[in-house]
C-alpha cells in the first residue's frame, strides 16, 4: 500500500509544479513530460518523472528493491528544486490526501495485530469472539486437518480464480472463500441444493447464466461458477457498499440480510450479529471466513505448512455437436474418466446438445491430436438419441434396464444413483438405449 501511495504522492507533485513560481508548463510532446522555461529545472523534473517511471515498472514486475531505491531517488530529484512556501500551500490540499493515505498505511503495515493487515473494506474482526474461537478451531482444534486439506485443495483452482477475481477488481481475500464453502470439493452439495466450490443454488445458477438442465450442471464447472460467484459478489457489494455485509449475503441472500438489517435498524455486521437479528449460520459465516484468511495468509505462523496441490492443465476445444465422451476420450488419447475429471459438469454420457462452441477440455498437449482424430469419425454420439423416462410406481432398475436394453450400472451411472437407492415415483431419468432397444418392432 505504501508503494501505491506514491503513485499518488508523485501526481500530487506534478500538478503542484505546475503552481510553481518559476512558471512550469505543461509539454505538448508524446512523453506527457513537464518542463519549464529555466533549463535546469526542466532537466530535474524530467529526471524524477524517467526515475518514477523506472520505479513503476520494476514494481509492477515484482521487483520491489530495485522499485524502492528508484522512489526514493526520483523524491530526492523533484525536492531538490526550490519551491516557495506559497507554492506549496497552493497546494495544500492535495498533500493533506497524500499524507492521509501514507499514514494509514503505515499503521496497516506496522500494527501487531495480523487481522489488521487484511483490506481496509473488510470490517476488522479483532474483538469478535466467534473469530477467535474459529481461528482457534481452524488452526488447532478439530477442524485443523480439514481446514489444511482444504486450503492445499485450492492450489488446483488458485490462480485462476485470483486471475477472475482480478478482472473483476474483487478482493483477492475472496479466494478463501470456497474453504468456508465447500472446503474446495467440487462434488460439495448441500442439504439446500447448492453445488460445487461456491455452493451456488440452482435458481441463482440460472440468474448468473450458467447452464443447469439433465445433460450439464455449470455449478461443477470452476471456472464458470467462479465469474458467477465473482459477478454475484460485485452485485452484493455495490448494493451494501460494505465487504462483511456482502459476504454475509452471500450466505444468507441479499434480500434476506436486507430484511434482517431494517428489522434490526443496524447497518454493519457486528451490530447485526451482537442483536441475534441473522440467522446463526450467516452470523458465523464472516467469522469463520476472515479466521480462515488469516489462517492461510500467515500459515507459518500458525504451525501450519501449506502444500498447494498443482494447478488444473488441460487444452480447451470447441464441439458443435453431441460427442460421445468415450469418443472424445479415444480422440483426446485418454480414457473417458479422466475426460469426466476435466469437465465436472457434464452429468451424462456426452456433450450437451443445443449447445453451441462448447468448450471440453482434455489433456494438455493433446488439442492438435483430438482434432485430427476427431475429423475422420462419422458417428459421434452411438445412440440415436437418448430417452427421459419418467419413473412409475412398480418400476426398479432391472425392469428400466431390460426395458431400454441396457445395463443397470449404465442407468447408475448417468443418474449418479445407487441400486440400493429407492426410486421416486415422478424422477426423470436419463437412458441411454442399447443398440437392440433401436432394433425392437415397435
Amino acid at each position: 500500500m505504501i508503494k501505491l501511495a506514491w503513485f499518488i504522492s508523485f501526481a500530487v507533485l506534478l500538478f503542484f509544479a505546475s503552481q510553481a513560481s518559476c512558471k512550469l508548463i505543461v509539454d505538448t510532446n508524446q512523453d506527457g513530460g513537464v518542463v519549464c522555461d529555466d533549463n535546469d529545472v526542466q532537466r530535474t523534473m524530467k529526471e524524477a518523472e524517467l526515475l518514477f517511471r523506472q520505479a513503476s515498472k520494476s514494481f509492477a514486475s515484482g521487483n520491489e528493491d530495485k522499485a524502492q531505491e528508484l522512489y526514493n531517488k526520483s523524491m530526492e530529484s523533484f525536492y531538490s528544486i526550490e519551491f516557495y512556501p506559497s507554492d506549496y500551500y497552493g497546494a495544500k490540499e492535495e498533500f493533506e490526501k497524500v499524507f492521509s493515505k501514507l499514514n494509514q498505511s503505515l499503521y496497516t503495515e506496522n500494527k501487531e495485530d495480523l487481522t489488521c493487515k487484511r483490506y481496509a473494506t473488510f470490517d476488522s474482526p479483532e474483538k469478535n469472539r466467534l473469530f477467535e474461537i474459529y481461528l482457534k478451531l481452524y488452526s488447532q482444534g478439530r477442524l485443523k486437518e480439514e481446514t489444511k486439506n482444504a486450503l492445499e485443495a485450492s492450489g488446483a483452482y488458485r490462480q485462476m480464480i485470483l486471475n477472475i477475481l482480478k478482472e473483476y477488481d474483487l478482493p483477492e481475500e475472496l479466494v478463501y472463500l470456497p474453504v468456508v464453502e465447500s472446503l474446495y470439493k467440487n462434488d460439495t452439495l448441500s442439504k439446500a441444493g447448492a453445488l460445487g466450490l461456491w455452493q451456488i443454488m440452482p435458481k441463482r445458477a440460472r440468474a448468473l447464466n450458467l447452464q443447469v438442465n439433465i445433460w450439464i450442471d455449470e455449478r461443477k464447472d470452476p471456472q464458470k461458477a467462479t465469474r458467477a460467484a465473482a459477478q454475484y459478489l460485485k452485485d452484493l457489494y455495490v448494493m451494501f457498499n460494505n465487504w462483511s455485509l456482502a459476504i454475509a449475503a452471500y450466505n444468507r441472500g441479499e434480500y434476506g440480510l436486507e430484511r434482517d438489517l431494517k428489522y434490526s435498524k443496524t447497518t454493519n455486521i457486528n451490530d447485526v450479529s451482537k442483536q441475534k437479528a441473522i440467522p446463526k449460520e450467516t452470523e458465523h459465516f464472516v467469522p469463520k471466513f476472515m479466521a480462515v484468511t488469516i489462517l492461510a495468509d500467515y500459515a507459518g505462523q500458525y504451525g501450519l505448512e501449506i502444500n498447494y496441490d498443482n494447478p488444473i492443465k488441460y487444452d480447451e476445444v470447441t464441439i458443435n455437436s453431441v460427442v460421445d465422451l468415450n469418443i472424445a476420450a479415444k480422440c483426446a488419447g485418454t480414457d473417458k474418466e479422466t475426460i469426466k475429471k476435466l469437465n465436472p459438469a457434464l452429468k451424462l454420457w456426452c456433450t450437451p446438445p443445443n449447445y453451441p462452441d462448447f468448450k471440453l477440455k482434455i489433456p494438455a498437449g493433446k488439442a492438435r491430436e483430438f482434432l485430427d482424430k476427431i475429423s475422420g469419425i462419422k458417428e459421434l454420439n452411438l445412440t440415436s438419441g437418448y430417452i427421459k423416462y419418467k419413473v412409475k410406481s412398480d418400476d426398479f432398475l432391472e425392469k428400466i434396464a431390460i426395458k431400454f436394453s441396457t445395463s443397470v450400472s449404465s442407468i447408475e451411472e448417468l443418474n449418479g444413483i445407487k441400486r440400493s437407492s429407492s426410486l421416486r415415483i415422478g424422477t426423470v431419468l436419463a437412458i441411454k438405449p442399447g443398440k437392440a432397444y433401436y432394433s425392437k418392432d415397435k
